[in-house]
């Protein structure tokens, strides 16, 4: 049997080989940080329209579900957090039918322009629509990721 003793001397092994390294930052913390600067702009249309108040809100919910919808496939691991929430954002502004929806502010918020997250993007979108087919023939609205919000928290 194993002692804690051996379990500590186990863990201690394993911090050795990661070089004392345990703080990973998850997109979601970068894209705290993206929203809090702001995502959104006063001439940004949604769906056409000039934007409500709410919209900045409909972001980060559709922004919090990109990142906990990425958190449950592997795959996403490959990105670097910054890279990944960059995605993210522009995802969430696809999903609110937000134009322009790419920025030149959003590729100095984040250090990319958009050409250098396309990929990334295809992935998170792919991805989104490979889990939820049903939202693929229309646009999906705040309220359909409000009630995905509960399946992952």
């Amino acid at each position: 049997g194993h002692t804690s003793l051996s379990f500590r001397e186990g863990e201690l092994e394993v911090l050795r080989y990661l070089g004392w390294r345990l703080r990973a930052v998850p997109p979601l913390h970068v894209i705290g940080y993206f929203l809090a600067k702001g995502a959104t702009f006063e001439d940004d249309t949604w769906q056409g329209r000039t934007l409500i108040a709410k919209i900045p809100k409909y972001v980060k919910k559709y922004a919090e579900f990109f990142c906990n919808l990425t958190l449950q496939e592997y795959a996403f691991q490959q990105y670097l957090p910054t890279h990944l929430a960059a995605a993210i954002l522009l995802a969430s502004r696809v999903a609110l039918q937000l134009e322009p929806r790419w920025r030149p502010e959003l590729a100095r918020l984040t250090g990319y322009d958009e050409s250098e997250i396309a990929d990334i993007f295809q992935h998170v979108w792919g991805y989104y629509i490979e889990q939820f087919p049903e939202h693929g023939a229309r646009s999906i609205s705040p309220r359909s990721v409000i009630g995905h919000l509960s399946t992952y928290s």
